[in-house]
């Protein structure tokens, strides 16, 4: 590695009195040099996180016919960019005509859609028969399944008290389906 022959990574073992003489001839090679930390530093601690710091002794220039190119943009930035792509390779295929690549869906694709995130208030009395019809279905694993809100709906459209506790809920519900 070094121009001693020393070989691996680790701290050399030298007399005491060799280690300032390799400091000062560190110290010259990186002279004029900007730097965050102390790259001649004895302890094992630097100010660079505790990564040992290697000089490199000879030529560092890539082969003749080597390119190197790097992307100078923030990888912060990059990775925002890349992003942004694929989420707009995305919702290409999943746009309408109409609709604009910011902002919210169209009317016209809300109603056409095949899985809207609402249903349509229709303002009629047959849902709510149906959800009567549906209680009698019911298990009693089922109803302990559902919250004690959606219990206590059922039980006003059967006209019966949604006051209680979530066990007497279930055991008004399955009395009047009996």
């Amino acid at each position: 590695m070094g121009a001693d022959g020393g070989g691996g990574g680790g701290r050399k073992s030298s007399s005491p009195a060799g280690k300032p003489a390799e400091a000062a001839r560190a110290g010259s090679l990186l002279a004029g040099l900007p730097s965050r930390g102390n790259f001649v530093s004895d302890s094992i601690a630097s100010s660079m996180g505790g990564l040992p710091v290697y000089v490199c002794l000879h030529d560092t220039a890539p082969p003749d016919g080597q390119v190197i190119d790097t992307d100078t943009t923030n990888i912060l930035i990059r990775s925002l960019q890349l992003s942004k792509q694929k989420n707009e390779g995305k919702d290409v295929g999943s746009r309408t005509p109409g609709e604009s690549s910011k902002g919210k869906r169209s009317a016209s694709r809300l109603l056409d859609g095949k899985n809207p995130s609402k249903r349509s208030n229709t303002g009629s009395t047959a849902g709510s028969s149906a959800h009567g019809e549906w209680a009698s279905v019911f298990s009693e694993l089922t109803l302990q399944s559902f919250t004690v809100e959606k219990l206590r709906i059922l039980l006003k459209e059967r006209g019966l008290s949604p006051k209680g506790k979530k066990d007497e809920l279930i055991a008004r519900l399955i009395e009047s389906s009996e």
